[in-house]
């Protein structure tokens, strides 16, 4: 049975898109990013499921960082919409139980959802918002207008968040999480708060042998990161190569590397099959106008790209 890893605990997003994607597969959780691809070098898993880049908040840097140096090829991707709920324990949602009841009466509060005055009440006493960072930054516009004095504070995971302070006894934190993060004892006091109606994430699926020519289907899509020298028109001369050919990129980021960050490094993908006769000749031209090539993946674009969520097709 195929095993399928990835960073945060159950009900966070990358947990959901292994739900969806790989629903009769075996899900391994991890604590990083780093160790969800580090699972699939040591054959603990087959493919790594990870988020590369979210319409409203950019790029997830730190993938950025690790994907081209763990040796892991990009064998497809998937867009989930993102939807971010403010949520509570609800222990601290209720507040102490009524006084003067019967027994069957307490038992029935202990029963029932917090009300909305609870809810609001439980707002208005909010200092401290706790998600990733990711989640932090797809809601800004929300924690502005709502609660603009309330401390932020980076966690991890999304859900991570949830079940960590459903554990702790501290009251007046709050944290922003998928809906599913209520498992773990939480109330959702407000639904929907991201920014964008639209928000989207892209995942990549990961694993160590790339697909062959034979297994791409569709549109194909090849990510590859080049370096280029750090001197005026260096990177003209790269993407003169894809002018030549005609070929047209859909992401393009760069970043610098090296001890003293003076590398430049291009990330890009392109409507490029590698294995056909114009992808090779691409590749051969681009490696002569450049330092290095590193192909990270051919894979069939999904469906789903879409101007409205800031991913543009590949036709």
């Amino acid at each position: 049975m195929t095993k399928v890893t990835y960073q945060g605990v159950i009900g966070c997003f990358s947990s959901m898109t292994c739900e969806h994607c790989f629903p009769d597969a075996i899900h391994r959780s991890c604590l990083s990013f780093g160790d969800a691809m580090q699972s699939v070098l040591n054959d603990e898993a087959d493919i790594a499921v990870i988020p590369v880049e979210n319409s409203t908040a950019g790029r997830v840097t730190e993938v950025y960082g690790i994907l081209p140096e763990s040796s892991l090829s990009i064998i497809g991707e998937y867009f989930l919409p993102i939807h971010h709920c403010l949520m509570m324990p609800t222990k601290f949602v209720r507040g102490m139980p009524p006084q003067n009841v019967t027994e069957e009466e307490l038992l029935q509060w202990k029963r029932s959802s917090p009300t909305e005055k609870e809810i609001n009440r439980a707002i208005t006493y909010i200092s401290e918002i706790r998600s990733h960072p990711q989640g932090l930054a797809q809601c800004q516009k929300f924690l502005l207008h709502h609660l603009p004095n309330a401390r932020l504070r980076e966690s991890w995971d999304t859900a991570g968040a949830a079940r960590d302070l459903a554990q702790e006894m501290t009251p007046n934190v709050a944290v922003i999480a998928p809906a599913g993060a209520a498992r773990y004892g939480m109330t959702i006091l407000k639904e929907n708060i991201e920014d964008d109606t639209c928000n989207t994430t892209r995942f990549l699926f990961l694993r160590k042998t790339p697909l062959s020519a034979g297994e791409i289907h569709g549109h194909p899509l090849t990510t590859l990161v080049f370096r280029t020298r750090h001197v005026a028109g260096a990177l003209v001369e790269a993407l003169k190569v894809f002018q030549a050919h005609n070929i047209n990129m859909t992401k393009l980021e760069t970043y610098m590397t090296g001890v003293h960050h003076s590398e430049p490094v291009f990330y890009v993908d392109l409507a490029m099959n590698q294995f056909d006769p114009v992808g090779m000749k691409t590749l051969d031209e681009l490696k002569k106008a450049t330092l290095s090539v590193q192909v990270l993946g051919t894979y069939e674009a999904s469906a789903a790209r879409s101007d409205k969520f800031g991913f543009v097709p590949v036709e």
